[in-house]
């Protein structure tokens, strides 16, 4: 069976690229095939639903667990852990697949890190995404692609800790009440915070097979997809954790307590569900495989 990965040469610089900026854009590495059967799986999974009012992106299709045969392939191939692991240094996990799905002028998410997708995690523990555009991404056309920030300029390691911090507080949540609560929503950046990335982010052009990866701490946005060829832009989201990656329910439990008490929705219950097989402090990969 052909593999769904290119055998792309990984430098020592972009090793290194990787390890100060936290992003790095990987180009041609998917076969046209396997972008294709991304494209399919994602188009007609019945995951993709019209996201709800509460939500806090503006999108017209989201779809979590969206797994098949093709995304087993790429992250079980050789060629593909071999090159992920030259970039973090360690074993990666595949945790979940996510499709997203924004039309002609929809803005997408706003400036954001990762937090309620890796919150089943402590704060020092590797959470990668790897973003796979499913059509191309021409910043001079049409657009619709990311904007990221390098965590040099600016990281959210800081909000990781401070929620961490909080959730397993011996006062919380009993001394905050939900509506107090309402106003801070700490995944989106602040009004100070979105000037300072605005001016410092970084927009690629993306071929059909390059990807994005991601550390958790990563500032970034969607870009509005213009008027032209295609009507709408489909990506598909790879979630990794580091192999040594230990569950923590105070982080799960305080975390979906913050998020509700916005008034949003819990975006995915990974970790709810985690709470089901894993005790707190156990490594989730040895409960996965």
């Amino acid at each position: 069976m052909k593999s769904p990965v290119n055998a792309v040469t990984i430098s020592e610089e972009e090793t290194q690229f990787f390890a100060d900026h936290g992003f790095i854009k990987i180009k041609n590495l998917l076969t046209l095939d396997a972008v294709d059967e991304l494209r399919n799986l994602t188009r007609n999974s019945n995951q993709m639903t019209i996201p709800p009012d509460v939500y806090s992106g503006e999108l017209s299709k989201i779809g979590y667990d969206i797994d098949g045969s093709i995304v087993q392939n790429i992250y079980s191939s050789k060629i593909f852990k071999d090159i992920l692991n030259k970039l973090t240094s360690q074993e990666l996990t595949f945790m979940q697949g996510i499709g997203f799905e924004v039309e002609v002028a929809q803005s997408g998410f706003p400036w954001h890190h990762d937090i309620y997708s890796f919150c089943y995690t402590r704060p020092d523990d590797f959470g990668y995404t790897l973003w796979i555009p499913l059509i191309p991404i021409d910043t001079q056309k049409q657009h619709g692609g990311l904007a990221y920030v390098s965590r040099q300029v600016h990281s959210a390691r800081y909000y990781f800790n401070l929620a961490y911090r909080l959730a397993t507080s011996k006062n919380f949540p009993d001394s905050y009440q939900a509506d107090s609560l309402q106003d801070v929503n700490f995944q989106y950046a602040s009004k100070f915070e979105n000037l300072v990335l605005e001016e410092n982010k970084i927009e690629d052009d993306f071929a059909l097979g390059d990807v994005l990866l991601l550390d958790k701490t990563i500032w970034h946005r969607s870009c509005p997809l213009n008027k032209g060829l295609f009507p709408s832009r489909m990506a598909y989201v790879i979630r990794f954790i580091g192999s040594n990656s230990r569950y923590s329910q105070k982080s799960v439990e305080g975390t979906y307590f913050l998020l509700n008490s916005t008034g949003n929705d819990v975006q995915s219950d990974l970790g709810g569900r985690l709470l089901k097989t894993l005790k707190d402090g156990e490594v989730i990969a040895h409960s996965l495989n």
